[in-house]
């Protein structure tokens, strides 16, 4: 795919105008129209472009769930550049090139690998439900093409899935068979999150409560779900609402919070905690997802645990 498509199908366009206006671009196209912006900075700056494009391309609104793995794997799967060689000599160099070309079904198949720092981006498709359409007025099915993508952090050794929350133990069974491991292995997801959790995280980010979902323990209703007005900054800081719900457990929150992109760009990003993992609602960089993941890490293992210390800290949960 060219730079330019990538810019301009991929990319918010509040960024892509920061970009044009940083690089003092803005006097050469329309900031009204995101294809213009688009081919601009593709054209004059394609070094930018493309650390915009590699922000941007395989993150987006997701689901963003982290597993680690607990169990014993061989320490050669915890060096990027083992796992690097290994997926080459398995798919040749086309899977860090040009890509493959699988026959797809219903499970996902690798296509692409890319590397990004010091991880490991690897890129899945795979054929979803069927539908009908009307074309040249007959009836035909079609299944849609699905792209997602995981990564593989390295320290410590865990599997990042940006995909449905449904897809989370497909996709782990699948990269187990690429490593060739048939062994059981035991996993702690680490975006699943306590109550206590969840809210230590919105004050770490300084989020807002904008809606919540509450199983009740009491009355009539299995669950009751609320938003807040556009008037209410944080429904948490609501009496009415700490009255009603303090002591209901949560099925499921969303929360807003701002963040400035190393490039300038600020953003406010909606994300949602389940009792599944995280998701984020918003149209996000690898800025956010990185930031909010060492959030979680923090919270979850202290600022400084080694990865012995961190999968130790998991067993004693």
């Amino acid at each position: 795919m060219r730079l330019r498509d990538i810019l301009a199908m991929q990319v918010p366009s509040g960024v892509l105008k920061q970009v044009v206006k940083n690089e003092k671009l803005d006097k050469d196209t329309k900031l009204s129209v995101i294809e213009d912006m688009a081919n601009i900075i593709a054209d004059k700056k394609p070094s930018v472009g493309q650390d915009i494009a590699d922000q941007f391309q395989y993150a987006g609104a997701t689901a963003v769930n982290i597993h680690m793995v607990t169990s014993e794997i061989s320490p050669e799967w915890r060096n990027k550049e083992y796992f690097k060689g290994f997926l080459i000599e398995k798919y040749t160099n086309d899977i860090f090139g040009r890509g493959l070309r699988p026959t797809l079904s219903d499970e996902p198949k690798i296509i692409k690998a890319h590397e990004v720092g010091n991880r490991l981006v690897l890129a899945f498709s795979y054929l979803g439900s069927s539908r009908r359409y009307l074309e040249n007025f007959e009836i035909v099915v079609r299944r849609q093409q699905i792209l997602d993508y995981v990564v593989i952090h390295f320290e410590p050794f865990c599997v990042e899935i940006r995909a449905s929350q449904s897809q989370n133990e497909t996709f782990k069974r699948t990269i187990l068979s690429i490593m060739g491991i048939d062994q059981e292995v035991t996993w702690e997801k680490l975006t699943k999150l306590t109550e206590e959790q969840a809210k230590q995280l919105a004050r770490e980010l300084n989020a807002k409560l904008r809606s919540a979902k509450h199983k009740m323990t009491e009355g009539v209703y299995s669950t009751k779900e609320v938003t807040a007005k556009p008037q209410v900054e944080d429904l948490e800081s609501e009496e009415d609402y700490k009255r009603e719900f303090n002591n209901q457990p949560v099925k499921k929150k969303t929360l807003l919070f701002k963040h400035k992109y190393s490039f300038g760009f600020e953003d406010e990003i909606s994300y949602v905690i389940t009792d599944e993992g995280l998701w984020f609602r918003s149209n996000v960089g690898e800025e956010v997802i990185s930031f909010v993941f060492n959030v979680i890490l923090k919270i979850k293992f202290g600022e400084s645990a080694t990865e012995k210390e961190l999968i130790e800290a998991v067993e004693n949960i």
